[in-house]
């Protein structure tokens, strides 16, 4: 009970914070839901065709998402500061970060038209996956700027403490693009049946909407931000910053999606079933946990990194308990539930027998694991508010390739247990991933290192 009490008025900023964001992720993932349930009805090849695509497009994801967090962490700062300085400070950072999302997206774009197949094909699928994985990241590469720039303008919005208006737009486009796609892959009224590539073409139309109502939001006279025309008056000290926090987020994300490549591989030595599995068993995660546990993340970003610019660092240690707690009660009691709810939910997606034994093994695994991954996700979080992105990249780094991958494959093959070493290596990977970001948080310099970069900044 004293816990509660002590505790309730961080709980209730968080989760006003919270639900928006919530519902964002809770319609992007129902998106991403919706394309596996279609791929279902043409087999585990199409099945893995998207998944296999999303590998790649996780590239873009990460890039986004890493600029997304400079954008987050500087500009929650400049909002717990509020002055005149901060809010130019703030137009800058939205208006250098839309400028880079840009340019960075423009190769990706071009390998999409080039050689999409090519890298289904590294991932080592059957003839059937490559050919259909082809189709559909070609038009996801294809979307690339508008899904960094939904991104990043969500992530600034979000910064200023506005969570509502990112997740109207998102949950406008992910219900078209939800539309779009169940039209276009089953063929419904007067369309053709695209199958895999419909759900590409949803996708590309959704987030080119959203991004054009993101632009056209910035460019009224009601909007927080007021963009800038790339400029040699720029401020370098903002532009030094915002690379210094998205740059090593950026890094960790790709790398992410680097490893993932021999992980998939890894997956797919069990046969095109097993790797249909481990993809649907991600997305049943994703559709359920994922958007409270994003949304944790999201809002201990936003939290920390406002009462830092207000100088409240007190206050910031203790938003960061209260959120562990948080993560404790809420994840731990749905992890729980959902771990006896496998068998269900996995028969949504296939009724394949070998997938579905292969899935339930799968999200029994991710259900385990979950309650760790949130509590890195708070840590990673609170880090993020103080500018600090280089301990997460360093966790990543060293978890991922010692547990997630080699743990993974010394279990699997070298010991001969199969998939079931696979899952005990991803429970371990989430473990260490939060003890190693805990570590910095019990250190305390991360108070420091924001303090000098928000002093810097109003020089």
């Amino acid at each position: 009970m004293a816990l509660f009490i002590n505790y309730y008025p961080i709980w209730k900023e968080a989760l006003i914070l919270a639900w928006p964001v919530m519902f964002n992720h809770i319609f992007t993932t129902a998106m991403r839901t919706t394309d596996m349930i279609l791929m279902g009805f043409f087999g585990p090849a199409a099945v893995t065709a998207v998944g296999l695509g999303d590998v790649w497009e996780s590239i873009i994801l990460r890039i986004g998402l890493g600029l997304g967090t400079g954008s987050i962490s500087l500009i929650s700062q400049e909002s717990g500061t509020g002055t005149k300085k901060a809010k130019r400070n703030s137009d800058e950072i939205i208006s250098q970060v839309i400028f880079a999302s840009i340019i960075i997206s423009i190769p990706f774009m071009i390998i999409g038209w080039v050689i999409p197949d090519k890298l289904i094909a590294l991932l080592g699928a059957a003839p059937e996956v490559i050919k259909l994985g082809g189709q559909y990241l070609m038009i996801i590469f294809s979307a690339a700027p508008f899904r960094i720039i939904s991104i990043i303008s969500a992530r600034a919005l979000q910064g200023t403490g506005d969570t509502k208006t990112p997740m109207i737009i998102e949950i406008i486009g992910n219900i078209l693009n939800i539309i779009i796609s169940v039209v276009l892959a089953l063929g419904l009224g007067p369309f053709l049946n695209y199958g895999v590539l419909g759900v590409g073409i949803g996708t590309f139309i959704a987030k080119l909407i959203s991004a054009s109502i993101y632009f056209g939001l910035f460019m009224s006279s009601k909007s927080q931000f007021d963009l800038m025309m790339p400029s040699k008056d720029w401020d370098l000290t903002i532009i030094r910053q915002l690379f210094k926090v998205s740059m090593p987020k950026i890094l960790q994300g790709i790398y992410q999606s680097i490893i993932t490549f021999p992980f998939n591989a890894l997956v797919l030595m069990f046969g095109t079933e097993a790797a249909a599995a481990y993809h649907i068993a991600r997305r049943i995660l994703q559709q359920l946990i994922a958007p409270l546990h994003r949304s944790y993340y999201t809002v201990t970003t936003i939290l920390i990194g406002q009462k830092l610019g207000a100088g409240k660092v007190k206050e910031s240690k203790e938003i960061t308990k209260a959120m562990l707690w948080l993560t404790l009660f809420t994840i731990g009691s749905f992890s729980v539930i959902l771990f006896f709810s496998t068998p269900f939910l996995v028969r949504i997606f296939t009724d394949d027998l070998k997938t579905i034994s292969y899935g339930i093994r799968f999200l029994r695994a991710f259900s385990i694991g979950i309650t760790m991954l949130t509590v890195y996700a708070v840590f990673a979080g609170m880090l993020n508010g103080a500018g600090n992105t280089k301990t997460s990249l360093y966790g990543n780094l060293f978890s991922q390739t010692i547990f997630k991958l080699g743990l993974s494959y010394l279990l699997s093959i070298i010991f001969n247990i199969g998939i079931l070493g696979i899952q005990i290596a991803l429970v371990v990977d989430f473990t260490i991933r939060a003890i190693w970001v805990g570590r910095k948080y019990l250190k305390g310099d991360w108070v420091e290192e924001a303090g000098k970069m928000i002093e810097e900044r109003r020089i």
